[in-house]
């Protein structure tokens, strides 16, 4: 048990190290009054880039390939004033970066862009551990469910920085089990098979 801990413990400073360098790789600028210029480096093949409106609304999505540079200009001249959102996501996080615009043009929301770490669920020999980032502390729910949709274990509110969990499947049917990770207005869901 102790084992497991610990190899969590690398994983999760690995990874906590890959995101910082990500972060630098996403950069957000205004360019003049109504556009927008995202650049990316060191792309990675399935990173993700978006816009989208107040509501969530996609007004932009483009999945992409692997590269060492990638930059797209958003002219926002013909969209209504709001709040926008320019959001990468890689396998292990989503930087969300929010824009205002109004009469003036389009400005940056200082100090408000956030990086929601995704969580890491690995499947290995009936045994299921989980490690989820939560440096914000928001409260996060998580929830596990078998194959036919019954509750199996349900976390509620929980404000620890990093979530450690390992289950034992090995008196559990074979079959594939699905795990909501729950946080602020996010939830993903992750699968596994034992």
């Amino acid at each position: 048990m102790r084992r497991v801990i610990n190899l969590c413990l690398i994983t999760l400073v690995i990874i906590t190290s890959n995101i910082a360098n990500a972060a630098g790789r996403v950069s957000v600028e205004i360019t003049n009054s109504s556009m927008v210029n995202v650049s990316l480096t060191e792309v990675v093949k399935g990173e993700k880039l978006f816009l989208k409106d107040y509501y969530g609304e996609i007004l932009f999505n483009v999945t992409l390939e692997a590269t060492p540079t990638y930059q797209k200009y958003f002219n926002l001249n013909n969209v209504p004033e709001g709040v926008y959102f320019v959001e990468t996501e890689s396998e292990y996080e989503i930087k969300v970066t929010p824009l205002l615009k109004n009469d003036k043009g389009v400005s940056l929301i200082d100090t408000s862009s956030v990086t929601v770490f995704k969580p890491l669920v690995q499947a290995e020999n009936n045994i299921i551990k989980v490690l989820f980032n939560n440096m914000e502390k928001s409260p996060l729910n998580l929830t596990i469910y078998d194959s036919e949709f019954r509750l199996l274990e349900e976390i509620i509110g929980n404000e620890e920085t990093v979530l450690k969990r390992t289950y034992d499947f090995s008196k559990m049917p074979k079959g594939e089990y699905k795990l909501y990770f729950s946080l602020k207005d996010r939830t993903f869901i992750k699968k596994v098979s034992i």
